[in-house]
């Protein structure tokens, strides 16, 4: 006995099979939706950390070296570690840097220097690590000014900063964490090595 057409047999697989292609697809697009929406979450909390320096500052016009991170990106980031690259030597403080680039100069100014006395040419130096760096804020963490008592020291680290570069290591408010390399390279990676 041969039958044609469906069958109450061949119509409930069919109806079975069509139910669960349905289902694939929903899964796949329910995937690639929250998928897209983890980009953007990502893409919304993004930091971008690069360093900076100049001889000058810019609201003051004062003759003043400044050393500074800042994020470019569009969310917070948490600074972990930084390193300073300078003429093939690694250095995790930026006062042993100083020590590398103008040992004699510095010396002199550590025993010379006036206490705050921005026109004498005094520093001012900050913290960097485990600091929270705003979205398109600047940090400046060391600021030589010209004066008498630095006048040496300002010279030889306004030509030897040129030489130096940072790598950073810096984490998203997603605990997703980041390296910018010495060529301001970013690369993800799992976690910042602790300093």
């Amino acid at each position: 006995m041969s039958s044609k057409g469906f069958t109450e047999q061949k119509l409930n697989l069919t109806l079975a099979l069509c139910a669960v292609l349905i289902s694939i697809a929903s899964f796949y697009a329910t995937y690639l939706q929250a998928n897209a929406a983890e980009k953007q979450v990502k893409a919304m909390t993004l930091p971008l950390l690069q360093y900076g320096t100049g001889n000058v500052n810019s609201e003051t016009k004062e003759s003043v070296l400044e050393f500074s991170i800042i994020n470019n990106g569009v969310g917070p980031a948490l600074l972990k570690s930084s390193i300073f690259h300078y003429k093939e030597q690694e250095y995790q403080l930026f006062s042993r840097f100083l020590d590398a680039c103008c040992q004699k100069e510095y010396k002199k100014f550590k025993q010379n220097k006036p206490k705050m006395h921005l026109k004498l040419g005094s520093e001012i130096t900050s913290s960097m690590h485990n600091r929270i760096l705003p979205a398109q804020e600047e940090f400046i963490f060391y600021q030589l000014y010209n004066g008498e008592f630095s006048s040496d020291l300002w010279q030889k680290l306004n030509k030897e900063r040129f030489h130096l570069s940072m790598e950073m290591c810096y984490c998203s408010l997603l605990d997703e964490c980041y390296l910018t390399q010495a060529r301001g390279l970013v690369v993800p990676i799992e976690a910042c090595p602790v300093q």
